[in-house]
């Protein structure tokens, strides 16, 4: 080994194929929400007003179930399909890439927490629902975890990739009155913690996923001229 090379990282474990099920998962978790929300439509608004996060239901009820059910409860299909769409994509990746503990499991325990956190800041007559709150967390998750792990790309890379992505299907084009912009915040927020928390915990099996080679530097490359 030349003592200018260096390890290049080729593959690492997010460059393997998503595990079996993956596509049935994402399936099934948008045919979930799409079916509590049609329910929801067509009990309006007894079984609306039943499912959805009230401050008042949940802090004073101890209606914690509320932060739940909320997840499958849509105003309209433009919001429906939007959150059905990447809740699809990200049940794809995150239980495809990281297991049954991560999604469904850990989603849905944060995202409860995401939607419990939200009403604190709300006065008591607010409803709560939708899942952008979890879609925001699955992919605070996911690219948080993204950065982490794919070294196969510079940092640089890593970092332009995941702002790229955050901005053009994240960050909003125009602001409206009735979207809980904080619930996606605190959302995101919750999923970066939690890919730092598993990355941390499971580092070492990450790393064992990778696949290396040693390479010459490259400032050592080429010919030189005066």
């Amino acid at each position: 080994m030349a003592g200018n090379d260096h390890i290049v990282v080729k593959r690492t474990l997010l460059s393997e194929k998503a595990r079996d099920n993956s596509g049935a998962i994402a399936l099934l978790s948008a045919m979930i929400v799409t079916a509590v929300a049609l329910l929801c439509w067509r009990e309006y608004p007894e079984l609306f007003s039943k499912l959805a996060a009230i401050p008042e239901r949940v802090n004073e009820h101890q209606e914690y179930w509320r932060l739940v059910t909320a997840m499958g409860v849509h105003w309209d299909w433009r919001h429906l399909v939007s959150n059905a769409a990447f809740l699809a994509l990200f049940s794809y990746l995150l239980y495809g890439y990281f297991g049954f503990w991560v999604y469904p499991f850990g989603v849905v325990v944060l995202g409860a927490l995401t939607n419990y956190l939200a009403l604190l800041t709300y006065p008591p007559e607010v409803r709560l629902l939708g899942a952008s709150g979890v879609t925001y967390l699955m992919a605070g998750f996911w690219l948080t975890i993204y950065i982490l792990i794919e070294r196969s790309r510079s940092l640089r890379q890593r970092l332009l990739r995941s702002f790229g992505f955050g901005l053009i299907l994240l960050i909003p084009t125009t602001l409206q009155q009735n979207v809980s912009y904080r619930t996606h915040a605190i959302g995101f927020g919750l999923g970066a913690i939690m890919a730092l928390l598993y990355f941390q915990r499971k580092k070492k099996l990450i790393r064992t996923a990778e696949v290396v080679e040693w390479e010459e530097d490259p400032e050592e490359k080429g010919s030189y001229v005066m």
